[in-house]
């Protein structure tokens, strides 16, 4: 790499670390929260010191997901510090998410595909990991499994991309795909979306590709077994969209999303992959990097969809946790964005149009900083709620200390929260300060 591009690629990351450090000092907290008690401390943890883990817990399910990295990770933490701290997770997290924006940028670099316009796309990736519109997955240590999920989708599509003829990388494309399914209900989009890249290099060459069309349909087998296997939460059910009008209506949240709920932002956001992709594939011009951003579109898209599904009814906004699954595909539409600015350069009539991608994508981020950062201290008040009222609890032992509106202790339950701060296996690895006088 050039010494720009390695100058660049420090820069972008130390901006990105920086960013998620500050929030992490400012607003994180060592108290663990909400479900970190039950999947991390009292079926992970406790077991783990008392000598009774079974291995296949790790991928057992939680909620809808299995999490098996970040109960590896979760381990692996306490392992090396002794200590069930949230904060320290939280720390750790910056450096699983900063992954992402290097898998990126790394594979850009490497292709030589970084040059003119196409410096854009660091608008989109800085934006996506500095902000604090994710905060419940920067605040939040057991939130590791979405830059997990993320790393292992790049992974898969980039191995799809590079080298569409190698079975060791078809190979890799399959474990990665099923890692991603191990690790969020949602990964079920991986191996569909490196299905996509497939068949995109198979129109881009106008043949078919005998390997190609079998690993297809093996991805599309691994998804649906993912499927398969996914818990059915009957309470979350009501969340559901009931027709095609809740799915509509949540879509105009989730597909304008940095904006706030509007059909035409929505299609400024996503109009740039959906069109250059099939432009350059009529002209034979799309290339690995292209490939590589049209899966991450492909597989966001699947992301929109199933959010729009699964809490479709009476969707008023879309959840911190949920906005980061975005990210790969609109730092995909900024890079065909700023490819639109390319190949129309000379004309100055349509240029434009590229750039107005950027626009909206930098308003829409203004204006909800503002408000990201106000829910960012609301969450912080009750956090120093949460602790405040666990310390006396431990000092006291006074069960009535611990009954509170909810989110001013950490756990939704304050009967279940008490058994669980009497465990003698999990107090005593508890942050030690929340002993202190």
């Amino acid at each position: 790499m050039s010494t720009r591009n390695i100058l660049a690629l420090l820069a972008t990351l130390l901006l990105i670390a920086a960013a998620r450090l500050y929030l992490v000092e400012t607003y994180a907290i060592p108290l663990p929260f909400w479900d970190q008690w039950d999947a991390e401390g009292d079926h992970l943890l406790r077991p783990w010191i008392e000598g009774r883990l079974h291995i296949d817990y790790l991928w057992d399910p939680h909620n809808e997901h299995r999490i098996l990295p970040t109960r590896l990770l979760s381990l692996l933490i306490f392992n090396i510090t002794g200590v069930w701290d949230n904060l320290i997770e939280a720390r750790v997290n910056i450096l699983v998410a900063a992954c992402i924006p290097l898998i990126f940028l790394l594979f850009l670099m490497r292709q030589k595909a970084l040059y003119g316009a196409r410096w854009l796309v660091l608008i989109a990736i800085i934006a996506q990991f500095a902000l604090p519109f994710a905060f419940e997955n920067v605040l939040v240590g057991f939130q590791s499994q979405f830059y997990f999920l993320i790393t292992f989708t790049l992974l898969a599509i980039i191995l799809a991309a590079l080298y569409p003829d190698s079975l060791l990388a078809m190979a890799g494309v399959l474990v990665l795909s099923w890692l991603s399914v191990l690790t969020m209900a949602s990964g079920i989009f991986t191996p569909l979306a490196a299905a996509g890249v497939y068949a995109l290099q198979g129109f881009q060459k106008r043949e078919i590709n005998g390997k190609h069309v079998g690993l297809a349909v093996v991805l599309v087998g691994l998804a649906i077994i993912g499927y398969s296997i996914m818990p059915q939460i009957e309470a979350n059910h009501i969340y559901r969209a009931r027709n095609l009008s809740d799915m509509r209506k949540a879509l105009r949240f989730i597909l304008a999303w940095p904006v706030s709920k509007s059909w035409p932002a929505a299609i400024v956001l996503w109009i740039p992959g959906l069109a250059m992709v099939p432009w350059l594939l009529r002209n034979r011009t799309l290339s690995c990097a292209d490939l590589f951003m049209a899966g991450c579109v492909i597989w966001s898209l699947a992301q929109t969809l199933a959010i729009a599904y699964g809490r479709g009814q009476e969707m008023g906004g879309v959840s911190s946790r949920h906005s980061e699954l975005f990210t790969p595909g609109l730092i995909g539409n900024a890079w065909f964005a700023a490819r639109f600015i390319e190949v129309t350069f000379k004309n100055k009539r349509i240029t434009w149009l590229g750039a107005v991608f950027f626009i909206v994508f930098i308003m829409g981020h203004i204006t909800r900083r503002k408000r990201d950062m106000l829910a960012v201290h609301q969450t912080y008040d009750l956090s120093m709620k949460q602790e405040t009222n666990v310390r006396k609890y431990l000092k006291t032992g006074n069960p009535a200390v611990l009954v509170q509106p909810q989110f001013e202790i950490p756990y939704p339950d304050s009967i279940r929260l008490r058994s669980l701060l009497d465990n003698p296996t999990i107090r005593p690895i508890l942050p030690p300060y929340l002993s202190r006088d």
